[in-house]
């Protein structure tokens, strides 16, 4: 039991696993930081992602002027979902659900271009 562990472990199929996850998550970290970028100086808003199983929720939190910001659940406040395995980016269909169809890729640069001009994933 040990030995197939250590194999796997070790195993390039995992660090390529590993890599894709950790390049899906840098991109988000840009995306946030391109998003909070682009709103108006004075806005009390600010764009932040969940962690789920399976997604990232980028949805919009508001100010409580203490340095600390409390999530709006309302459905119309989500961004998008992007899937922490693939970097797929889905539309939000509400505030837990995600529409179907993929529609950008973040690992894709051409893909990952569009999201970032994008107003709304839709």
């Amino acid at each position: 039991m040990t030995n197939n562990f250590d194999t796997w472990l070790n195993s390039p199929e995992r660090a390529e696993i590993l890599s894709r996850k950790k390049s899906i998550t840098e991109h988000t970290d840009k995306l946030i930081e391109h998003l909070n970028n682009n709103l108006p100086t004075d806005s009390d808003i600010h764009y932040c992602f969940d962690w789920g199983k399976k997604f990232y929720r980028i949805a919009i939190y508001t100010n409580n002027n203490d340095n600390s910001y409390s999530r709006v659940m309302a459905d119309d406040k989500v961004f998008c979902f992007i899937d922490q395995e693939t970097g797929d980016v889905l539309a939000p269909k509400g505030w837990n659900r995600r529409a179907k169809g993929v529609r950008f890729n973040i690992l894709d640069d051409a893909s990952r271009t569009d999201l970032f001009n994008a107003k709304e994933v839709a």
